[in-house]
């Protein structure tokens, strides 16, 4: 069973595509899949890797991001 998507966006940096997609759980409720992909050129693949937040951890998520500085 494919999962539905709810939306996406994208966000291309140098070296790197970020995608975040929205999707709706199994029991109704929506989380966020952040996938980082890199193209490496030693393999000629694309290696992705993602993390997944849920609604009731996106509060905290976003704190910590503001909390952090450059």
């Amino acid at each position: 069973m494919q999962k539905e998507k709810i939306s996406g966006q994208m966000l291309k940096l140098k070296g790197k595509t970020i995608f975040f997609d929205v999707y709706k759980a199994k029991n109704d409720s929506n989380y966020l899949k952040i996938t980082e992909s890199r193209f490496d050129k030693e393999t000629k693949q694309s290696k992705r890797y993602s993390i997944i937040l849920f609604n009731d951890d996106i509060e905290e998520f976003k704190k910590m991001l503001n909390s952090i500085s450059l």
